[in-house]
């Protein structure tokens, strides 16, 4: 019965993490449970292997079968292939992966998870009689990926919680029977079934009373601060992962200022993103205007997933103010010098620098990653050598692109022989023309139907910003239904028209491929807000964002918006209202492919003319996370202590002394063959081994004297102090003689 609770628990979790989505072929995930729940019901019976050997055996069986499950049944590669990836993921040159090798090592990842959740399950029910722990691990695991799944699905919330609780109690009365039959108490089996049952019905009511009363509590969304929190230990937890874990990313847990992290390789786009507000950067500009920052550009969409192409690998060092290469041969346009003050770091996955487009020069050794050759260069990510530190500046010099209209341009289609004498052309369509094979046609459709009657490849492009940037058609939103497997992002904006940034900028990329006009994506900051107190522009975590940048000849990369609520156009410091900001949509918990979250528009924005405000603010948050971090330390610590306690109480209440030697005397017996039969009273069984040990005898005899009045004798009649310790100072002696008697039975065989 324990062991049907137990297992409907366990698969009411694996479905909720297969129904999440979070990799293709889920459904195989369903293999691993079962397996562990028989792997850690046989560790749990065997009594003389030592336990450590054998969780290590399990956890390499769960090792091989995850690996075996995602290479032969999930993705269909050698098991090399899987082999190699986790060599990557352990010596942290994941981020260097394809998306696809992400996805395989996040997939043999809730594998392995889902067998150690059913052996983990097994063991602590069958060896530890700890079932509340496994309610904990499972109800801890069950909320945190019932936020990735539709509404529809919570009520395995309560398929789970009824054998839990039916769990618990049928493991404790187990346990109470047990200990009465040790201490003596035979009965028949038909008085244990009717005990058994009343129990269990005692044990239903109690759960149907306790589920009926659940739904008159409160539920509440969690608090904000509650939010801030889990995103700095998850930030801490990446930097520890890539290597870069410090005592001030420890501090950063609790205090107003946190080390971000959402910036590398490639960009998964999730059903919701969040970051933490706060400052990350301040930076003012020779023309006294907003500009976006631009950090790496994508070029690749597969799978939802932004990658850089294989052929933008390659990177160029250049020294100090060295000047770099214009972005395929970009025109220079007016020039702005942007100095950037970094106020906390920013980790990833390279040190990215971040400067308004076209960066010229970097006032720091640069590095650019680009797929140069003989058809010029086309940057992709700007950055640094050595890493900047908290309170770095450095001063960059841009090009900035073209303001106006292009109405010069037909489009590719129109006039093909304009586009293909462009120099680059040819370079960039390699690149900035792949598109996913699997959209629907609803995608092209809305597209034509969007730039039906453009003059000009620039007209269409500005359609297609007008349309996906309109708030009455769409909705920017942090928080969205997920999305299908095997759906694209694009498809599934244009059916539910609600997203956040990255969901926008991927609809005009794809869109604008169509049109044969090379585009990407861009990731970076938007332009922040103006501190009139300090005189810069003010860029937090939250401002992190993606926009699409669009290919013209003659004129080079030109950036559009298409995000609702958010403009790329440069505004003046002076007399500026705050422009749009955002909070950023959250990262999937458990732990995903490393992905840059994008900008999500915040709701309320502090007074730029009233910085004390904001200072105040982010010093009651400050007292609030360390309130709750040392909450959570002392609650954790309680029931540590609580927990050793409680079990030597028991071990000590358990295993009196004097029956502790009687046991382990008929142990040491039993290895020379010696060992009690059912049918023997402790009585017949010593006058059968004082047989052997005739000179132990009178030993024997106190020993089982002593055993019977502390097991089964009035209080009055137990065995004192004295007694217990002349017990132990015996038992020594009586030890190498039963010892001894191994020997010379084996020797007399």
């Amino acid at each position: 019965m324990a062991f049907l609770l137990l297992a409907i628990a366990l698969y009411s979790v694996v479905a909720v993490i297969v129904n999440a989505d979070w990799v293709h072929y889920s459904s195989y995930l369903y293999i691993c449970p079962i397996i562990g729940l028989f792997v850690g019901l046989v560790v749990a019976k065997l009594p003389y292997i030592p336990q450590a050997l054998l969780h290590l055996l399990a956890c390499l069986l769960g090792h091989v079968l995850a690996v075996w499950i995602t290479s032969v049944y999930a993705f269909h590669v050698p098991t090399r292939v899987v082999l190699d990836g986790l060599q990557a993921a352990f010596s942290g040159h994941m981020a260097t992966e394809s998306s696809a090798m992400s996805e395989m090592i996040f997939f043999f990842y809730l594998a392995f998870l889902c067998f150690f959740l059913g052996y983990f399950g097994s063991w602590l029910v069958y060896r530890a009689r700890l079932p509340w722990l496994v309610a904990l691990v499972y109800c801890s695991i069950m909320l945190v990926n019932l936020n990735y799944v539709k509404s529809d699905y919570n009520y395995l919330l309560l398929v789970m919680l009824a054998p839990l609780i039916l769990l618990i109690a049928r493991v404790q009365l187990a346990g109470r029977l047990a200990q009465w039959t040790n201490e003596g108490l035979y009965t028949d089996r038909a008085w244990l079934s009717k005990m058994t049952r009343r129990c269990m019905q005692a044990s239903c009511l109690i759960l149907l009373l306790t589920l009926s009363l659940s739904w008159l509590l409160p539920v509440q969304d969690q608090p904000e601060s509650g939010k801030v929190l889990w995103d700095r230990i998850n930030q801490v937890w990446n930097n520890a992962m890539s290597g870069n874990l410090s005592l001030d990313t420890l501090r950063s847990i609790a205090s107003a200022s946190n080390t971000t992290n959402y910036f590398g390789n490639q960009l998964a786009i999730s059903n919701s993103v969040h970051l933490p507000d706060g400052e990350v950067m301040v930076y003012s500009s020779t023309d006294k205007k907003s500009h976006y920052l631009e950090s790496s550009t994508f070029s690749t969409f597969t799978n939802n997933t932004w990658t850089i192409s294989p052929r933008e690998s390659a990177s160029q060092e250049f020294a100090a103010n060295m000047r770099l290469p214009l972005d395929s041969g970009h025109p220079i346009g007016d020039l702005v010098k942007t100095k950037v003050t970094l106020t906390q770091t920013i980790s990833g996955s390279k040190n990215y620098l971040f400067g308004p487009a076209q960066p010229m020069t970097f006032s720091v050794p640069t590095q650019i990653y680009s797929n140069g050759g003989n058809d010029g260069i086309t940057a992709s990510a700007w950055t640094q050598l050595e890493p900047l530190t908290q309170n770095e500046s450095y001063s960059v010099v841009s090009s900035l692109p073209y303001q106006g209209s292009v109405n010069d341009v037909p489009l590719p289609d129109d006039n093909p022989d304009l586009w293909h004498a462009d120099t680059y052309y040819y370079g960039l369509s390699l690149s900035y023309l792949q598109r996913p094979q699997d959209l629907s046609p609803r995608v092209e459709q809305t597209e034509a139907q969007w730039t039906a009657g453009a003059t000009n490849a620039y007209d269409a492009m500005k359609r297609i910003e007008s349309h996906l940037s309109d708030p009455r058609a769409f909705t920017y939103s942090i928080n969205n239904a997920p999305i299908p497997a095997h759906k694209d992002v694009v498809d599934w904006l244009l059916e539910t028209h609600s997203g956040y940034c990255t969901y926008y900028a991927s609809a005009m990329v794809v869109m604008g491929r169509m049109l044969h006009i090379p585009t990407r994506l861009v990731t970076g900051f938007s332009a922040g807000k103006y501190d009139s107190a300090r005189g810069v522009w003010s860029v937090s975590g939250s401002d992190a964002h993606s926009w699409v940048q669009a290919y013209f000849p003659n004129y080079g990369w030109l950036d559009f918006e298409p995000t609702p609520g958010y403009s790329a156009q440069p505004q003046q410091a002076i007399n500026q209202a705050p422009t749009p900001v955002a909070t950023q949509p959250a990262l999937k918990p458990t732990p995903t492919i490393k992905s840059i979250p994008t900008h999500t528009p915040q709701k309320q924005q502090a007074d730029p003319a009233h910085p004390q405000a904001t200072q105040s603010a982010d010093t009651d948050s400050s007292w609030m996370l360390w309130g709750a971090l040392g909450l959570l330390v002392c609650a954790i610590a309680f029931f540590v202590i609580a927990f050793f306690v409680r079990r030597r109480r028991l071990l000590e209440s358990s295993r009196p002394v004097v029956s502790n030697l009687f046991w382990r005397a008929c142990r040491v017996a039993s290895w020379a063959g010696l060992g009690p039969r059912s049918w023997q009273t402790p009585y017949e069984y010593t006058e059968m081994l004082s047989r052997h040990l005739p000179q132990k005898e009178s030993s024997l005899w106190q020993l089982t004297d002593l055993f019977v009045r502390e097991r089964w004798g009035a209080s009055p009649h137990a065995p004192g102090e004295q007694e217990a310790i002349s017990l132990e100072r015996s038992w020594p002696t009586l030890r190498a003689r039963l010892l001894r008697l191994l020997f010379l039975r084996k020797g007399s065989k």
